[in-house]
């Protein structure tokens, strides 16, 4: 009876926390039905709150076993409307979701400076088969906790799992075009510039920022990109490039950091003549995403706002 208890407050404590996270936010799934290639996945999704030992006291919030892809809307007020629009992807490793600060946070900042922001809950790998697993997956990854013998024994099972469900990033990337390709449709409903349409991510995220750029049709063409220490992307352009922002740690910013080299990127755009800007944060870390702490890191924001003004994306 005691532990019956423990998961019906368990889950209610999930519940208000969705409601805490999402309640300013139109939903919309992304697919008619089940996503594509995802069919048969029966694993639940869980969103999880953590303290974040990097900034003692602040709670994070990271989302596991997504299977069913979707947006979450959050649009300027009648009046402040700048006409663009943006698909905010968050990171994660492609096995979760950091939505906090690399998600709804960072979307509610676009909005409240006239940017149509979308957060793309996209199809991330198996990540436990209850809440008690993927509980101990949150509190030892994100929460910091250690990646000790369970945790070794888990990550090896999910990875199994995962394969043996077809699992693959292509699927985010995916859901990436398909998100752009909504927004794009949609773009008289949300009083949007359908050339002004662009997609930003963080870590994983910006793999799928990467991705999209690179193959797309006329529709999921993004018009803007936005990296923010991205991960496990190359030095090729797309054919049809396209203003670019990044933003990553100095620590980050060399191939020895195993997620990309942001400064051989930067060169390689720099030859296709488009708009073009990189910034290094000495006091940043991975994962800084958005947060309203006082931190100069979160001066990106700003820049990033600037760098689309500067690009003629706005008011147009």
């Amino acid at each position: 009876m005691i532990c019956r208890m423990k998961r019906i407050v368990s889950l209610l404590l999930f519940v208000l926390s969705a409601v805490s996270a999402f309640g300013q936010a139109e939903v919309i799934r992304l697919y008619e039905g089940r996503a594509p290639g995802c069919e048969n996945w029966t694993q639940q999704e869980f969103l999880f709150e953590y303290t974040t030992p990097m900034n003692p006291g602040e709670v994070g919030q990271c989302i596991l076993n997504v299977t069913d892809p979707e947006l979450w809307a959050y649009l300027p007020a009648k009046g402040t409307e700048t006409g663009a629009a943006i698909v905010v992807c968050p990171g994660g490793g492609f096995t979760a979701l950091s939505w906090h600060q690399e998600g709804p946070n960072v979307a509610r900042w676009f909005a409240a400076h006239g940017i149509a922001a979308f957060v793309l809950k996209y199809r991330i790998a198996y990540s436990g088969a209850d809440y008690e697993e993927a509980r101990y997956v949150a509190d030892h990854s994100y929460g910091m906790q250690g990646r000790d013998a369970r945790m070794q024994e888990l990550t090896a099972k999910h990875a199994k799992i995962a394969e043996e469900q077809g699992y693959d990033r292509k699927m985010a990337w995916d859901d990436g075009r398909a998100a752009i390709t909504y927004v794009r449709k949609n773009a008289e409903k949300y009083g949007v510039n359908p050339r002004a349409i662009g997609i930003i991510g963080f870590s994983a995220g910006g793999n799928i920022v990467y991705h999209v750029a690179l193959d797309h049709d006329e529709m999921s063409r993004p018009d803007f990109l936005g990296m923010i220490y991205p991960a496990w992307f190359e030095d090729k352009v797309p054919d049809d490039p396209m203003p670019l922002f990044i933003a990553a740690s100095t620590a980050e910013a060399s191939s020895a950091n195993g997620f990309g080299d942001t400064p051989a990127l930067y060169n390689a755009w720099n030859k296709t003549r488009q708009p073009l800007e990189i910034h290094s944060f000495t006091r940043g870390f991975h994962g800084f995403g958005y947060r309203e702490n006082g931190q100069s890191v979160n001066i990106w924001t700003t820049l990033f706002y600037d760098f689309l003004d500067n690009c003629k994306l706005l008011n147009q």
